[in-house]
């Protein structure tokens, strides 16, 4: 079913579910994550969907709570490469904060939520929107009922994370802009190349780096999650795709393109890291995304189709959940609230309810998808996209009832 979501029925909705929220204040404090159970499973220390090969007792097995320093990472897919995809002739000088109230037009780019009320959205304003004062970065702590602007930090960002109410990362080109009081003001930090992925969680913050020497190795750079203090901890990653992290517990996937696909996974926040076989035969992994420290689903690459695979050991074995059986497009990314279920996005939006033994069509419009992840059980996000090059959206979707039926997010 699909439904545009106006502010009065998102308003209406959230008003049955849980009574009308009352928001004293922007900035809104989060204090301590309320605990949150998942249908068939839970979310650790950081949003993952469960992934599960249709394994009955596994729905039983996995059962965690949000804890505070949960984050949803969502992400496009792939990246935009840099700010070419917006407006042209923007410019600003690192370390200077833009703020100006939204304008009509808004064109979502990016989005990162820690939890259902509270998201922040990277966009840019359409017509008569042009130059500089076009990008923008919004903030909704009622669920998407209202947005407000906070200062943006430079006009080049590719891509935004927050970790909590406070800690949060923009990024683009070479440099990464942090905030530790929720988007008032940002500081600039130079890491020697161009950043691929940057993720959240735990204590700490990661950014996949394309060094400069050699051109085509990239590092993992890392900073507590309080403070501006970036180090190396490792060095000359070949050819990696997908950054994915769950409290102190890491992944990065390697695609050789000759179907030799690795990851690299690490429990101690990157201190050491283990390789092992993923989507072996595939062109590359599409997609990566951790449920809990040992639930992971994954996307892979065959020929022009993809195939579903879940491990259900951090990362050491992955198994095809279809025996082979292929669906979406080779550009599609999973992502789910649970062991047991999860949305395939590609050509559509599909939905499986058995630990991906089967999915259904849930929504088909014409456009093309990419699902950025859930923050409960219930309410998660995916990008349209007007053609399957995927080049940048021109729509965020939500979810609040575990991917059945999605709404339009509408901005001001």
């Amino acid at each position: 079913m699909t439904t545009r979501l106006t502010a009065a029925a998102l308003r209406a909705r959230v008003h049955a579910a849980i009574g009308e929220p009352e928001i004293a204040r922007t900035g809104f404090e989060l204090g301590a994550t309320p605990q949150r159970h998942r249908l068939g499973g839970g979310l650790g220390p950081a949003p993952v969907p469960l992934r599960a090969a249709a394994l009955v007792g596994l729905t039983l097995a996995v059962a965690s709570a949000l804890t505070v320093g949960t984050v949803l990472h969502l992400h496009t897919l792939p990246k935009p490469a840099g700010p070419s995809n917006g407006p042209a002739g923007q410019s600003s000088a690192p370390g200077s904060p833009v703020t100006s109230p939204a304008a009509l037009g808004f064109v979502p780019r990016d989005v990162t939520a820690v939890s259902a009320d509270q998201w922040w959205v990277l966009g840019y304003d359409g017509a008569p929107c042009s130059g500089s004062g076009c990008i923008r970065i919004l903030q909704t702590v009622d669920g998407g009922q209202t947005f407000t602007a906070v200062a943006t930090p430079s006009l080049g960002l590719t891509g935004l994370r927050f970790l909590n109410s406070q800690d949060g990362w923009a990024y683009g080109g070479s440099t990464v802009w942090s905030t530790h009081d929720g988007g008032a003001a940002w500081n600039d930090t130079p890491l020697g190349g161009p950043v691929q992925e940057l993720e959240t969680s735990g204590g700490y913050v990661y950014a996949l780096v394309n060094v400069a020497d050699p051109s085509d190795a990239w590092s993992l750079e890392r900073s507590p999650a309080s403070t501006d203090s970036w180090q190396t901890i490792y060095t000359t990653i070949d050819q990696p795709e997908n950054l994915n992290v769950h409290g102190s517990d890491v992944w990065i996937t390697l695609s050789s393109g000759t179907g030799d696909n690795q990851v690299l996974a690490s429990t101690d926040d990157g201190g050491h890291f283990t390789s092992s076989a993923i989507c072996l035969g595939a062109g590359g992994v599409a997609s990566l995304d951790a449920v809990s420290p040992n639930d992971l689903w994954a996307a892979c690459s065959v020929g022009a189709a993809e195939d579903v695979w879940v491990s259900v050991d951090g990362g050491a074995d992955f198994t095809a959940v279809q025996s082979g059986a292929y669906v979406g497009p080779s550009w599609g990314t999973v992502a789910g609230p649970s062991v047991t279920t999860a949305v395939l996005a590609g050509a559509s939006l599909q939905l499986t309810q058995n630990g991906g033994a089967g999915f259904q069509t849930v929504l088909d419009n014409g456009d093309a998808w990419s699902i950025v992840g859930f923050t409960t059980d219930e309410d998660g996000f995916a990008f349209s996209y007007p053609t399957s090059a995927l080049g940048t959206p021109d729509a965020l979707w939500r979810t609040d009832d575990g991917g059945m039926q999605w709404y339009e997010v509408e901005f001001p």
